[in-house]
């Protein structure tokens, strides 16, 4: 049976979306014509073996979820995140997962399953194998501001923004916006029951906030996973981090009680490459067809595979039916929701933020890959033999974190890959390392690819609006292309 849906849809599901004023419309409902081919469609299925029908998903999603998270359905010129292509049924399952996480964490943590905060670069192997469920530090803003529900988009920005200011005042202004992740920890809004990120991945300022909870009144455990910047040795490299890992799986299972044999981490990474795998093949198809098949918003669900939402096998679940979806596409000739007939292809280069769907599509553009999702997913990891060793191997080869002018290259070969006319490197305010770099990683990847470069601070990680002055620094770049 065919799923694939046609998107004029689109206009009746978002109602109308105003120009130059931001206003909230009517808030977003899925059509009830989606419904028919949605219950068609295969359960959700997690890793403990519960089930969950697309009945009780569509129920959730219509019924529930915009009485509880209203601002994940809200409408108007600045706003992302409600469905701009409702017709991508993967993506109603994607966003289920998303939008159930809170509950899930909290019932998983009632059976013992410890909560762990990492940082957004590593692979998750450890913290799956070893019964935790891992949460970067957007998650756990995520899951902070939800602890209030029936916020619209204003209310729910201004309760992100109350905690983020509370962590500037007890850490530094200067942090960046993870900060508000951890101050959500201090203020005791949600509970964490162990800190274990990687060091020097991607991110100068993780381990400094790790430390300051040395110093508080709530002293979370911690664990500092130390990733080696110097690699003259590779071999040395390798065995220093593999020892790391031992040490975290240890760690993680002090507080679960479980042991965790090899064979255990071993089926962990051949489940995360299969994931890893379903992702890579859903972004090489939208880059090579003719007619782009999901909007930018829709090519996102390929990277939940790199953090799974709190389970792994509901998310692999639901990247084989994307995918189906998406060749079904393709032999249709159908372009994803609210893309232009031939919109501009933007490669996305730094750390946590990245532009506005919904407005890059609204200036005939669209988003062909975010690089820092990208990396990570983009390595096979060994499936035989030591598995710490091999997860080593796959950590220290991801091209996001290698010297800027080598990650710069492997970032022009995607470029060319992807087709991209021009290239977005955006770093949060705080974010000392990205902003170290960009211009090096910009002017390499001009230079290589000849293709216009954009290099962009902004202050919005966190935030449902993005500001009208980044807004229209963006849009001005494409006029150019």
């Amino acid at each position: 049976m065919s799923t694939t849906l046609a998107p004029s849809l689109l206009p009746a599901a978002i109602g109308r979306v105003s120009t130059g004023v931001d206003r909230e419309t009517a808030p977003f409902r899925y059509p009830e014509e989606l419904k028919p081919a949605f219950l068609k469609t295969r359960d959700i299925v997690f890793r403990d073996g519960r089930r969950v029908t697309p009945s009780e998903v569509w129920e959730f999603m219509t019924v529930e979820a915009p009485r509880r998270f209203p601002n994940s359905f809200a409408t108007s010129t600045h706003l992302g995140g409600h469905p701009t292509d409702p017709g991508f049924l993967a993506a109603i399952k994607s966003r289920y997962l998303s939008l159930t996480l809170k509950d899930r964490l909290a019932e998983e943590r009632k059976k013992g399953a410890p909560i762990v905060l990492v940082q957004g670069g590593q692979s998750y192997e450890p913290y799956f194998a070893a019964g935790a469920i891992p949460l970067r530090p957007g998650l756990v803003m995520g899951w902070a501001r939800g602890q209030r529900e029936g916020l619209n988009r204003r209310q729910s920005d201004v309760r992100s923004s109350e905690i983020l200011e509370a962590g500037r005042r007890t850490i530094s202004i200067e942090a960046c916006n993870q900060i508000a992740a951890h101050a959500a920890l201090d203020e005791g809004i949600v509970e964490v029951d162990l800190i274990a990120p990687y060091l020097c991945l991607r991110c100068s300022d993780m381990a400094y906030l790790v430390e300051t909870h040395r110093n508080k009144s709530r002293d979370i455990p911690r664990l500092l996973v130390d990733h080696p910047i110097s690699r003259n040795n590779q071999e040395s490299a390798v065995e220093y981090l593999a020892e790391g890992l031992h040490k975290l799986v240890d760690r993680i299972t002090a507080i679960t009680g479980r042991k965790v044999a090899d064979d255990d981490l071993r089926a962990e990474i051949k489940l995360q490459n299969y994931a890893r795998k379903l992702s890579r093949e859903l972004v090489h198809l939208w880059w090579a067809a003719k007619i782009p098949p999901l909007n930018g918003t829709g090519l996102g669900i390929a990277y939940t595979s790199r953090d799974f939402n709190g389970d792994t096998t509901s998310t692999i679940g639901v990247l084989e039916e994307a995918l189906e979806e998406t060749k079904e596409r393709i032999r249709n000739g159908v372009r994803g929701g609210g893309l232009a007939e031939n919109p501009k292809r933007i490669f996305v280069s730094g750390s946590c933020v990245g532009p506005n769907s919904f407005q890059l599509e609204r200036s005939g553009a669209v988003t062909v890959a975010r690089d820092d999702n990208w990396s990570s997913l983009c390595v096979e990891v060994d499936e035989t033999g030591n598995p710490y060793r091999a997860l080593a191997k796959g950590i220290i080869s991801f091209p996001y974190e290698l010297p800027t002018v080598e990650r710069a290259k492997w970032t022009a070969e995607q470029i060319r890959q992807s087709r991209a006319d021009g290239a977005i490197f955006m770093y949060n305010w705080g974010c000392n390392y990205q902003t170290g770099v960009a211009r090096l990683l910009a002017d390499t990847v001009k230079k290589e690819t000849g293709i216009a470069t954009l290099t962009l601070e902004v202050g919005e990680l966190g935030r449902g609006q993005g500001s009208e002055q980044t807004t229209n620094r963006i849009e001005s770049f494409l006029e150019i292309l």
